[in-house]
């Protein structure tokens, strides 16, 4: 979870704050301001009335610019940040807070919200201070039912003004909607002029070769510049990728790095080994890969479309996430193919031989679109297999195909389809993320 301006503000990344970094605002006297504010006690547990206004305070922040929350800093009489005054923390409290949100926040904030527990001393693992992260959200405005006091059940639009939380009148929450929905068309036009243009200075994949294209557009884009720099940190992003376990091939990163890109406003393209890849200074990508080459009927391996989506997914939306970007993630993808495809429906592995059936006819060209988290995404979990599934499905209709031979809707992967070399990589990819989940 990413808040820039409250992160150069406090000197470090939400993850990273620490009790230093809260005395360093008490003896700056830091301003609360639309994304900052200071609680002295935590009242958010003590009844229904305080959840209630913990529901109030987070929803107001996202929706507005997002920010953070600190309990036990009290103000001075500017209200401004003051002194350090630890609050009781613990595992318990932490779910309570994520319980009176569930109960009170329609719809749920964000996977990328997040509340964190920071030890005062050591020696008193008890007494500490409680950071809530609340980033811009991309689906609001989130309202608030208040469970606590009167029992009263309608629904409250809060947002945040300056030092102050209001409470929205009716024409400010229709304006709220009006932007979400004018937002998430606003994205899916801009994900499919991405991918078109993107494509348009891309190699063509030749008249009779099949290709598959896939564009990531974050909600929320980065501020990166195209220059010497910019062009060097890719290229760092890309070999970490190369490393065992950091992605779920590690061919198709290495490939990236072995040509210099081409420069455009905003966008580079870099070339390689049987991939195309333009990355924008937001944190859009999109990627092309061959899957078949030029001559005569090509021949579609179903399995591996679907690695490959799997894997350029992956690709596209970690580059999002590493360059700065967060929010939702837009992805539109197709595959590029001539009228008539032969499919091969057996696995990499080389433990079946394939036999040339009779031609099928494809209607691919029209690109499917589908919406996630981008910070779940990046992270390689079960959200991005879930979405490199739907996605395949969307890609394998096209060829009249109705059930993905890789990628199975519980999450997992049939790895042991893949060829030695790619399965023991997507297993180690796979085994480093649930070392992650089970750790965090």
């Amino acid at each position: 979870m990413r808040i820039p301006r409250v992160a150069q503000l406090v000197g470090a990344d939400f993850d990273h704050v620490e009790r230093s970094h809260l005395a360093a605002l008490c003896s700056q006297s830091a301003a609360e301001d639309i994304d900052l504010d200071f609680k002295q006690d935590n009242a958010y547990t003590k009844d229904g009335d305080g959840q209630d206004e913990l529901a109030k305070d987070v929803t107001a922040m996202a929706n507005a610019r997002g920010g953070l929350i600190v309990v036990g800093i009290a103000e001075d009489g500017q209200g401004n940040a003051g002194r350090l005054c630890p609050v009781t923390i613990s595992d318990k409290i932490h779910n309570q807070l994520v319980a009176a949100l569930r109960s009170r926040v329609f719809p749920f904030l964000p996977p990328d919200f997040r509340i964190r527990m920071v030890a005062d001393d050591v020696a008193t693992p008890d007494l500490g201070y409680i950071l809530i992260g609340i980033p811009r959200s991309p689906i609001a405005p989130h309202a608030v039912r208040p469970v606590g006091g009167k029992g009263q059940q309608r629904y409250g639009y809060a947002r945040r003004l300056g030092r102050t939380t209001a409470w929205l009148d009716e024409s400010e929450i229709a304006a709220l909607y009006r932007d979400r929905f004018r937002q998430a068309e606003d994205h899916t036009q801009r994900v499919r002029r991405q991918l078109r243009d993107d494509t348009a200075w891309l190699p063509e994949s030749g008249d009779g070769g099949l290709a598959l294209q896939l564009s990531v557009v974050p909600s929320v884009g980065a501020e990166r510049r195209i220059d010497r720099t910019f062009v060097q940190e890719v290229r760092s992003f890309l070999g970490l990728l190369t490393q065992p376990g950091r992605a779920p091939s590690a061919a198709l990163p290495r490939a990236l790095l072995s040509q210099p890109p081409q420069i455009r406003r905003g966008r580079m393209r870099v070339a390689g080994p049987g991939i195309h890849a333009v990355w924008h200074s937001d944190g859009g990508a999109t990627l092309q890969v061959t899957l078949a080459a030029d001559s005569g009927v090509p021949v579609l391996n179903l399995t591996r479309l679907e690695h490959q989506l799997l894997c350029i997914l992956h690709l596209a939306c970690a580059y999002a996430e590493w360059a700065g970007a967060y929010g939702d993630a837009d992805v539109m993808a197709s595959t590029a193919s001539p009228p008539e495809v032969h499919l091969d429906r057996t696995p990499p592995n080389g433990s079946a031989r394939y036999v040339p059936g009779v031609p099928v006819t494809s209607d691919a060209g029209t690109p499917c679109h589908h919406i996630g988290y981008l910070e779940a995404l990046a992270n390689g979990g079960y959200q991005l297999r879930s979405m490199a599934r739907n996605i395949s499905m969307d890609l394998l209709a096209d060829y009249g195909v109705y059930e993905p031979t890789l990628l199975r809707d519980d999450g997992e992967v049939r790895s042991e389809r893949l060829a030695v070399a790619e399965r023991l990589q997507i297993e180690a990819w796979m085994a480093l993320g649930r070392e992650h989940s089970v750790s965090s």
